[in-house]
């Protein structure tokens, strides 16, 4: 059998549902599996954050600050890259 893109969309469902049920452990698991899986940047974001809630709410300071630097990076490296195409656009196409 293989893993496609709604088996992997279920793993975040079910993670999600874990999270909301108060079962952080298993929340936190799973979204690990899911980013591993998971093509979308986006939505692996996403599942970054629920893992760093995760982390808190079962107090895995540890853990948590890890998951916090792995979002800084991605925060930090957007905003570049953000700001090197503004700069781009203003110096090179100037309407």
């Amino acid at each position: 059998m293989q893993i496609g893109p709604d088996q992997i969309e279920a793993l975040y469902q079910y993670a999600k549902f874990q999270f909301e049920c108060g079962n952080y452990s298993g929340a936190a698991d799973y979204l690990y599996q899911y980013r591993a899986l998971c093509t979308n940047s986006e939505r692996s974001v996403s599942a970054l954050w629920g893992k760093l809630a995760a982390e808190i709410l079962m107090q895995n300071w540890d853990v948590a600050l890890e998951e916090l630097n792995r979002l800084k990076e991605i925060i930090d490296s957007k905003v570049f890259l953000f700001m090197f195409c503004t700069l781009f656009f203003v110096l090179f196409c100037k309407l």
